[in-house]
């Protein structure tokens, strides 16, 4: 069953479809809020609120766009409201996730420092960026979208997000040799 056709049941009365909705998204919702927030319990609350938020909008959803780009742009936008509330900055669990490689020898230990250190220089670069660019960036390369799907999401042409994809990348290269000096 497609997107559309759950959509117009739930719509219909058959709401216990939408879990299918839920089952198909939420491990990229549930991604791209620890991505954005850092840390996985602030993420589970907000994916939770964004599927909240998208069954009592459905019937308002217009389908002049996939479900999976509304369902980006709410998440995106619910993740930023956090972020304003709480205004705390960028934690990341990656530091985490290496000590657990190395503790179960999935990963060397001399090989789980050099990327630990590879990571955290490019996350700070990252981080420097002003927010548009650095959406884009996250948007492209850890959310995996297309370029359609990020001018969708954001609500700007794909030239925007090209321009600004290449700037961003202009930037981050400027910022991680400044970080080597």
């Amino acid at each position: 069953m497609t997107d559309d056709e759950i959509i117009v049941r739930v719509c219909g009365g058959e709401t216990r479809l939408f879990d299918e909705l839920v089952r198909r998204y939420q491990d990229h919702v549930y991604g791209m809020a620890t991505r954005f927030l850092g840390r996985a319990g602030d993420a589970e609350d907000v994916a939770q609120e964004v599927f909240l938020k998208a069954f009592r909008g459905l019937e308002g959803f217009k389908r002049d766009a996939k479900f999976s780009t509304w369902l980006y742009r709410i998440t995106f936008n619910m993740c930023l409201d956090w972020l304003r509330r709480n205004r705390k900055p960028n934690r990341s669990v990656s530091s985490i996730d290496d000590a657990a490689e190395v503790a179960d020898g999935s990963e060397e230990p001399a090989e789980s420092l050099i990327a630990s250190q590879a990571h955290s220089r490019v996350r700070k670069a990252l981080e420097s960026l002003p927010e548009r660019y650095r959406m884009v960036i996250r948007l492209l390369y850890y959310q995996e979208l297309s370029y359609e799907q990020i001018g969708a999401l954001l609500s700007v042409p794909i030239k925007t997000v090209e321009t600004r994809l290449y700037r961003a990348r202009r930037m981050l290269r400027q910022k991680l040799g400044e970080l080597d000096r």
